[in-house]
């Protein structure tokens, strides 16, 4: 049942975004950006004003500018969305980040990876598949003394921009003909550092992003605008909240979520093999569907890297009941 479900689902995305395309400035049938990385999960995706870390390229590249010149590698992988007994939808994401070590800002990079197989239920029966890249580069950098603000230590103030690809293949047919679409789009974001332990940050995603599919129709992607505030209570115990919005029929945005999360750093002594447990929690309401999503997570630190892992669970969703999401971040 759940097969035929998400089959529909996928094949009216794909009709309606081929039929309506030239028409509609809303419709983002592809390319859902639901922020896959494991420690922003763990945190209900509450991430937007902290992107300390090589995740920073996907959710806030202006989080790259003020990142240290430690480069940064998180990659994060989801074995199975949906747990289906036949196939499987599989999800991964990695992303770099290094701060600015030249006086020309920060530098990172993402690639997005889905792959759908609902597989045979019986004996012929058709196999679907859908895979969907997006590929992104991007560049963060502080600006204050562009401001004539160098000479304080606070606020410190980061701007960042991504530049994407995207591309999907399937083997939905529509005129006998196989569906594809790719294009390119565009994302900005900053970061206000009021203190070492108080950011502002805002991320505006898919500005001026549009994708052609087969048939030379063109979708033009609903923007998404989130914006977040994140608090360090210490420097081992900090919060963040979110407000999550989307490009509504009117153009202005409608907020789609409301997200919280905080994290916990249990030191445990830099001598160790294991230096520190972190461990992070969020939940997220979506107002206008009366859905929710409670999330936790941990990361066992190492000297050179860590293991990440977040847990999501979806209250009143029509195709998700949890989710597991396994990642590992590099440091050198």
């Amino acid at each position: 049942m759940l097969k035929k479900v998400l089959i529909i689902v996928f094949q009216i995305m794909i009709i309606i975004s081929c039929a309506f395309a030239i028409d509609s400035d809303t419709v983002g049938g592809s390319f859902i950006d639901d922020g896959i990385s494991a420690r922003p999960s763990g945190l209900s995706g509450a991430y937007t004003a902290i992107a300390d870390d090589g995740n920073a390229s996907w959710w806030n590249p202006a989080g790259l500018g003020l990142l240290d010149k430690r480069k940064s590698l998180a990659f994060t992988y989801i074995p199975n969305m949906y747990g289906l007994t036949t196939g499987g939808i599989t999800r991964m994401l990695i992303s770099y980040g290094q701060g600015d070590t030249s006086g020309y800002g920060g530098l990172g990079a993402s690639v997005s990876y889905l792959n759908v197989n609902l597989g045979s239920d019986y004996s012929g029966d058709t196999e679907f598949k859908w895979t969907e890249y997006v590929i992104l580069l991007s560049w963060g950098m502080e600006v204050e003394q562009y401001l004539g603000m160098e000479k304080y230590k606070y606020p410190k103030i980061a701007i960042g921009a991504n530049a994407k690809y995207f591309s999907l293949t399937t083997d939905l047919k529509i005129d006998d003909v196989k569906t594809g679409a790719s294009g390119f789009g565009f994302d900005v974001g900053l970061i206000i550092a009021i203190k070492n332990n108080f950011n502002i940050g805002v991320m505006a995603k898919n500005i001026l992003t549009s994708i052609s599919w087969t048939g030379a129709s063109v979708e033009k992607l609903s923007y998404i605008l989130n914006g977040g505030i994140f608090y360090g209570v210490t420097p081992d115990f900090i919060l963040s909240a979110e407000v999550k919005s989307e490009e509504s029929d009117s153009k202005m945005p409608r907020i789609t979520a409301y997200c919280g999360g905080a994290e916990y750093r249990i030191n445990i002594g830099k001598n160790m093999q294991v230096q520190s447990i972190i461990l992070r929690a969020g939940a997220s309401i979506d107002p206008n569907a009366d859905s929710y999503n409670i999330s936790g997570g941990m990361s066992m630190i190492m000297d050179t890297f860590s293991i990440d892992y977040a847990y999501q669970f979806f209250i009143k969703s029509a195709l998700t009941n949890d989710i597991h999401r396994i990642g590992i971040t590099v440091y050198f």
